[in-house]
């Protein structure tokens, strides 16, 4: 736990210092280096399942992974997810005698849930340039909050076992301690960015649904990914970020939770 902590207090401020400052630099120059964590996070899933050395599987998936946020703000949003899915098709048919049909729809399950919640970031951020450091903050940041109120809301008051058979130290009272922290976390962040940025409006009503809807998602992505580790036999899917394991291990909520903030930015109004 002590290492976590650490972690956390040296990592999550380094990060959130970088999306604000994503504020200044070109969204091109942002949205590659969201391109490659998503790179980064397909490698480690991969990994998880000893697919990254089969290039007729991991070659796709990680050129899939790159294009998606590149692209999802264009008009062209479709063309990765078409090649992609044909060249997959493409590699079950030509070689089924030696690729399992199991690894070809892990692969992709996989490949175009994390790339779907990335390339939602990327979206939000180059639609409204003008907010982007909000919404990469509000995206990412609040299902770290919503992740660190049920750890610690479990570690203090958890007694009633949520899901013990995908991860046993979940409980109940953790759930609740991480639903009223992303409903929180949400309205802080609100408030903080009006005051550095002293926006015209912010619609809190907003922020407290997608608090309140954001925290079971968060906790959802963070059971399915859970399974999948489970499954596979393995704790973490790397070591990149001591005590937290690989960066899927941090983002895995996030890729479920971001496209929730994308859908509510569409049909209203945010911030002015």
């Amino acid at each position: 736990m002590k290492t976590r902590v650490i972690t956390s207090a040296v990592g999550i401020p380094a990060i959130i210092i970088v999306l604000l400052l994503s504020q200044f630099i070109t969204p091109f120059i942002t949205t590659v280096i969201l391109s490659l964590l998503t790179v980064l996070m397909v490698s480690e899933v991969l990994l998880a399942k000893k697919l990254l050395n089969d290039f007729r599987i991991s070659g796709i998936c990680l050129a899939y992974a790159f294009a998606m946020p590149m692209v999802s703000f264009t008009k062209f949003w479709f063309l990765p997810f078409f090649v992609f899915s044909v060249a997959l098709l493409a590699v079950m048919v030509f070689f089924h005698e030696t690729v399992k049909l199991s690894n070809i729809a892990y692969s992709f399950f996989t490949t175009v849930v994390i790339s779907t919640g990335i390339a939602s970031i990327t979206n939000m951020m180059t639609t409204y340039p003008d907010y982007c450091a909000f919404y990469a903050v509000l995206a990412i940041g609040i299902p770290w909050v919503a992740d660190a109120g049920a750890y610690f809301a479990g570690v203090k008051l958890g007694k009633r076992k949520l899901c013990p058979k995908i991860s046993p130290k979940k409980t109940v009272e953790g759930a609740i301690g991480g639903l009223l922290a992303g409903v929180l976390g949400t309205l802080i962040i609100g408030f903080i960015f009006d005051f550095i940025f002293g926006y015209t409006y912010v619609n809190y009503i907003a922020l407290m649904i997608i608090g309140f809807i954001n925290a079971p998602l968060s906790m959802l992505g963070d059971l399915g990914f859970s399974i999948i580790k489970r499954n596979l036999g393995i704790k973490d899917y790397g070591s990149i970020i001591p005590g937290h394991g690989g960066m899927l291990d941090r983002f895995d909520s996030v890729v479920i939770t971001a496209p929730l903030v994308y859908i509510v930015s569409l049909f209203t109004i945010i911030i002015l």
